[in-house]
């Protein structure tokens, strides 16, 4: 009974007690990486140069979203720890942060594998919600229903043309218990307006998406961060941080 009562932690007046393992699972976390395929230049968290990728004059007229995937040879490069205190965790496969920092029973908040092809998240080009082929995803497959993500996308861009609207998003394909895609559709934010004096500039962005996990669909989904854009425009994806809040 006494080694029972040492691991509870007491509410407060006339509530219920938890003990110190249910707290634990019930604490939110977070991860960050910079292993985007696209980045080939500098480091996740130390450097903000990264490397161009054109949203071209055919995807502006095509509505299309441009994603940006993951890839392990990406984030072996990228997320290199460049503290010395605390002796930091081994990033390989995990994140920057080498996973001590994540949620409660989560393991992993990012599927830089991931890559199913045929099976629904390749490209899309024909009708809806238009996207380019990409490997890798965010990983909530440990997270629970009731879970809340804040997902941070860090990137540089360079108008090309004045007067330019881009928009972010995560594309979200929602998973059934099989794996198979139920509905795929964007998570947008704010609008970002570049305006006259912006072309040949460049700007540090660093838009803060939510995604709300309301079902195990949700909890299963697939998503990649994408941007579109009513202009051809220059994007330099650097980093992100993935939150789970509870």
């Amino acid at each position: 009974m006494t080694n029972m009562m040492s691991n509870m932690i007491p509410s407060g007046a006339g509530g219920t007690s938890v003990s110190a393992d249910q707290l634990a699972v019930a604490s939110g976390g977070y991860e960050f990486t910079g292993g985007f395929t696209d980045r080939t230049t500098g480091a996740a968290g130390s450097s903000d140069v990264g490397s161009n990728v054109l949203y071209t004059s055919a995807m502006v007229a095509d509505q299309q979203w441009l994603r940006f995937g993951f890839d392990t040879t990406a984030q072996g490069t990228n997320d290199s720890p460049y503290w010395t205190e605390p002796a930091p965790a081994d990033a390989a496969g995990v994140g920057l942060f080498g996973g001590s920092y994540m949620p409660g029973g989560v393991s992993s908040l990012f599927d830089f594998g991931f890559d199913t092809g045929a099976s629904g998240y390749s490209a899309a080009s024909t009708t809806g919600t238009k996207y380019n082929a990409a490997t890798g995803s965010f990983d909530f497959t440990d997270c629970t229903a009731g879970d809340l993500a804040l997902v941070r996308f860090d990137f540089n861009a360079l108008p090309q043309v004045a007067n330019t609207t881009l928009e972010v998003a995560l594309i979200w394909q929602t998973r059934d218990s099989n794996d198979d895609p139920t509905f795929t559709f964007a998570l947008t934010g704010e609008p970002i307006f570049f305006g006259t004096g912006t072309v040949g500039r460049t700007f540090l962005n660093r838009p803060m998406l939510s995604a709300y996990f309301a079902s195990t669909e949700d909890v299963n989904a697939r998503a990649l961060l994408a941007i579109r854009a009513d202009n051809p425009i220059q994007i330099q994806p650097l980093t992100t941080l993935c939150t789970i809040v509870r």
